[in-house]
């Protein structure tokens, strides 16, 4: 397997984990400037918020183009993994649909905003939000296009992390590997140094 989708699919554990955590009872529903919004949302999404952030980053190891393209070219009628690509076929589509939605404009604040510079905003509101911190980017994302940008940057991000997984199930399929990727293994240590006295190894 190549790097590409080696990372890719590493990071893709990271997103199944992380959809699994955001369920309606992990936290306290509370209103907030007439929005009903979860007292724990905020954290939950964090554990989302990183992995999908490398998905969508082309120059990432693990991004969503890069290891699209590869498997594409691996499943291509000259590539080295030729079979039924329905399954990468239909990630790529849910990924059109996802870029055509990001690329289309809602109205907050009485302006128009593109709703991937909300996904965007939302991404970097999640991954680097702190309690302590109180000038963090999710107060300003919130100052500058208001609580609704939270529902809708959450889904958007929920819709992307869905695609990923689209993907990562195509590439199991293509590379004949489990859907569920078994944890990597761990790095034996180093062996003894011979010049090292015995009774200092017991220390």
């Amino acid at each position: 397997m190549s790097e590409v989708l080696r990372a890719f699919r590493r990071n893709a554990v990271h997103v199944r984990q992380a959809l699994g955590s955001l369920t309606p009872e992990s936290g306290q529903v509370k209103v907030e400037g007439g929005y009903l919004g979860d007292a724990g949302q905020i954290e939950r999404y964090k554990l989302l918020s990183i992995p999908v952030r490398r998905a969508l980053k082309d120059s990432d190891r693990a991004s969503f183009g890069a290891a699209l393209a590869e498997l594409q070219a691996w499943a291509s009628p000259n590539g080295a993994g030729h079979h039924d690509d329905s399954a990468c076929r239909r990630a790529a589509d849910a990924w059109q649909r996802l870029q055509q939605e990001l690329d289309s404009t809602v109205v907050l604040g009485g302006a128009k905003v593109r709703r991937r510079d909300i996904l965007a905003g939302w991404l970097d509101a999640a991954a680097f939000y702190d309690k302590l911190d109180r000038d963090r980017a999710y107060d300003q994302l919130m100052d500058r296009v208001g609580k609704a940008a939270e529902g809708i940057g959450a889904q958007l991000m929920e819709d992307a992390a869905r695609v990923v997984v689209l993907l990562d199930e195509a590439a199991a399929a293509a590379l004949g590997e489990p859907v569920i990727l078994p944890p990597p293994a761990r790095t034996p240590p180093p062996p003894p140094d011979p010049k090292e006295p015995w009774w200092r190894r017991l220390i």
